[in-house]
């Protein structure tokens, strides 16, 4: 089983939390996703979601863990096993993507609910918006 982490980077808006929404180019699935990564060997899952976040993103913050994990079979047949966090940026905080996304937004919860299409990533951010 391979160990992966789930992030969903959130920040104050003038109504409430904005979601950063990060865009998947086609050839990765396309659509809107919060940040995600493999860890590395002997990597926590909190160390995980610190170091992606930061590699997808540039952005920093108070890491939660949601205590939220789902398993999935991959492609190849390998096991996950996903732990779900929420990253609470500063209210001006911009991303500075990696070249994993070809775009991103920041959205209203709503409207961040409405644009999530994986079961497992619409549970962690209902948890993360709770959370917030």
């Amino acid at each position: 089983m391979r160990l992966k982490a789930l992030v969903w980077i959130a920040r104050q808006g003038p109504s409430g939390p904005e979601v950063l929404l990060l865009e998947r180019p086609p050839r990765r699935g396309g659509g809107e996703h919060p940040v995600t990564g493999k860890a590395n060997p002997g990597e926590t899952a909190r160390a995980c979601a610190e170091r992606e976040a930061l590699e997808e993103t540039g952005l920093r913050g108070e890491l939660v863990e949601l205590q939220y994990a789902h398993r999935y079979r991959g492609r190849k047949g390998r096991v996950f096993e996903e732990h779900a966090f929420l990253l609470r940026a500063a209210g001006d905080a911009m991303p500075v993507l990696s070249d994993e996304h070809v775009g991103c937004r920041w959205a209203p919860a709503k409207e961040a609910l409405a644009a999530v299409g994986w079961p497992a990533h619409r549970q962690a951010l209902e948890l993360a918006l709770r959370a917030w």
